[in-house]
């Protein structure tokens, strides 16, 4: 697969969603914790340090800040820097820009596909299609995880980032060209990962401005977490605290 018909199948994903603007929530909580590298202290101690700020490692810091101090290092920028590029008006240009300080970093796989990795807080939410579904139950149940804690952390997820998309007149036409075809039933919308025909979720709210996993460190607490950007890891000292 060539990059430019990678590019191309994904500004074809967009046209799920519409845009109608774009809203930005208060970023207060932001500015006191998330500050570039070279404001680093010359010595710090952490009870954990966590390496990328992308899609897991904000929710973790997120959650470990509640009883212990964090450290955050992310290699790229921040999406509150140019807030208008995650809208979704700017999808492809924010793709497809992978210039040296770019959030979108081109790079090939093993087997010789172009592709794009994040170099930005908030990892692939922050360049991806934006379509968003929960586990089904076969995999969590393999996966041996609590069905209550899991629950728990989907609504957690779910305050910040997902949404109802709006249907447009071509998704009404693939939905009912699935249920001609028998996909049944039709589930409606729903963040469930279940058999039949459904409208899923998406990370872009009602005005086209994408949610990422940047907006889930909303939930850190201020005083036991820091984030520094543009970082580079050179040497990490691992030391126990005296008894």
């Amino acid at each position: 697969m060539s990059f430019q018909i990678l590019w191309l199948f994904r500004i074809v994903l967009i046209v799920t969603f519409i845009s109608n603007g774009s809203c930005f929530p208060d970023q207060a909580w932001y500015y006191s914790f998330v500050k570039d590298a070279k404001l680093a202290p010359m010595f710090a101690r952490f009870d954990y340090i966590i390496i990328g700020g992308g899609t897991s490692g904000c929710a973790l810091a997120a959650t470990l800040s509640q009883n212990a101090s964090v450290l955050v290092l992310e290699r790229g920028g921040s999406p509150y820097d140019s807030p208008s590029a995650t809208d979704i008006g700017n999808f492809a240009t924010t793709l497809s820009n992978t210039s040296p300080k770019s959030w979108s970093q081109l790079f090939i796989s093993e087997d010789g596909v172009y592709n794009t990795r994040a170099r930005v807080l908030g990892g692939g939410s922050v360049l991806n299609a934006g379509f968003y579904t929960r586990a089904g139950d076969d995999y969590v149940k393999e996966a041996e995880w609590k069905s209550d804690e899991v629950e728990a952390a989907y609504e957690w997820v779910e305050e910040k980032v997902a949404f109802q998309p709006p249907v447009m007149g071509w998704q009404t036409a693939f939905k009912d060209g699935l249920l001609e075809a028998g996909e049944f039933p039709y589930n409606g919308f729903t963040y469930d990962h279940i058999n039949g025909t459904k409208i899923g979720g998406t990370i872009f709210d009602q005005a086209g401005h994408r949610h990422t996993a940047a907006n889930l460190l909303e939930y850190a607490n201020p005083n036991s977490l820091a984030v520094y950007l543009h970082a580079n890891v050179h040497k990490i000292l691992f030391t126990t605290k005296g008894i």
